[in-house]
C-alpha cells in the first residue's frame, strides 16, 4: 500500500447521490460520460480520513459506508481496515456498505469501532439483525466525539428537509478544522455558527446544479446554486461539492469560484499543507 501521506487528508471514495452515476436507466450526457469512465462516474457516499501517526503509519476513519464501499476499498493499492467508522444517518446510500464491514467483524473475527448517533443505532440493528446477536457492534457516539490520533470527530444534527434529519461531521485537529455535511438543507444560523465557521475545508452535498423549479418542501439536499450563496460555505478556505447526482456535470468547473471544486471518486484533499484538487 502507498505510504501514509505527509499530511492528514480526506479521500472521497464515493461522491454520488443515492442513485449513483450513471443511473442505470439513464442516457443523459452526464450518465453517458460516466459510462465511458469519465470524471462523472460516481459511487455512493463514503469518505476516508487518513491521519499520519507520530511513530509512523496512519490512523483512519471511514465516514459513512454507502453500497459501493466494498468496491472503493478493494480498489486501494493494499488492504485497509479503518480504525473508526462513523455513520451519519440510516439511509441506504450511507449504510448498505456496513454489511461488508459487519461481516468482517462477525465472520473474519476482525475488530472495528463503529459509531452512530444514539437514535440511529436501533435502525442499524433492524437492518442488520444477524450482526447484533450477542451484542451491538455499533456504539452511540459520545457527546465529546471520538479521536483518530490528534483529530477529534464529532457528529451534529442537521435538517434533511423532506427526508427528516441527518448528521454532519466536524473534524478538529490542532492546526486545521473541517466539516463533512453531505445530506442537509436549510441549516439554521445557530447551527452554522456553532459548527461551520472558520473551516479550512468544507465538504458539502449538492445533489443538483439548480433545483429552483422543484418544490422546496420536497427536497432534502442543497443545490449548487444555493451553496454558492451560503455565508458559512463562502467563508470556508476550501469547498468540495459532493453527493452529486447526474444533474451535476463535474466538467463545468467554470460555475465555481476559486477555492471550490466538484468532488470525484478517488479525490484526495490534504487537510494541511498546500491544497490539491
Amino acid at each position: 500500500m502507498n505510504p501514509a501521506p505527509p499530511h492528514a487528508s480526506l479521500t472521497f471514495l464515493g461522491t454520488g447521490d443515492s442513485k449513483g452515476v450513471p443511473r442505470f436507466w439513464c442516457a443523459c450526457p452526464v450518465c453517458q460520460e460516466a459510462r465511458a469512465g469519465g470524471v462523472n462516474r460516481r459511487g455512493r457516499t463514503a469518505t476516508l480520513l487518513r491521519v499520519p501517526l507520530p511513530g509512523g503509519g496512519e490512523g483512519t476513519a471511514l465516514l459513512d459506508a454507502g453500497p459501493d464501499t466494498h468496491a472503493a476499498l478493494a480498489r486501494l493499492p493494499g488492504p485497509l481496515v479503518p480504525d473508526v467508522v462513523l455513520v451519519t444517518h440510516a439511509h441506504n446510500d450511507h449504510i448498505l456498505g456496513l454489511g461488508d464491514l459487519l461481516d468482517y467483524v462477525r465472520y473474519a473475527g476482525g475488530k472495528l469501532r463503529i459509531y452512530a448517533p444514539p437514535e440511529v443505532v436501533p435502525a442499524l440493528a433492524d437492518r442488520f439483525p444477524y450482526a447484533f446477536r450477542g451484542g451491538s457492534p455499533v456504539q452511540p457516539i459520545p457527546r465529546a466525539g471520538v479521536k483518530v490520533s490528534d483529530v477529534t470527530l464529532r457528529l451534529f444534527r442537521v435538517p434533511h428537509g423532506a427526508n427528516g434529519e441527518s448528521h454532519a461531521i466536524r473534524l478538529d485537529a490542532p492546526d486545521w478544522r473541517a466539516a463533512v455535511i453531505t445530506d442537509a438543507i436549510d441549516v439554521p444560523t445557530d447551527t452554522a455558527q456553532a459548527w461551520l465557521s472558520d473551516l479550512d475545508l468544507l465538504a458539502l452535498g449538492t445533489s443538483f446544479e439548480d433545483e429552483g423549479d422543484a418544490p422546496h418542501s420536497g427536497r432534502g439536499v442543497y443545490d449548487v446554486r444555493e451553496a454558492l450563496t451560503l455565508p458559512w460555505a463562502r467563508s470556508a478556505r476550501q469547498v468540495i461539492l459532493t453527493h452529486l447526482s447526474h444533474g451535476v456535470d463535474a466538467r463545468r468547473t467554470h460555475l465555481l469560484p476559486p477555492g471550490w471544486a466538484f468532488a470525484h471518486d478517488g479525490l484526495q484533499v490534504p487537510l494541511a499543507g498546500p491544497a490539491r484538487v
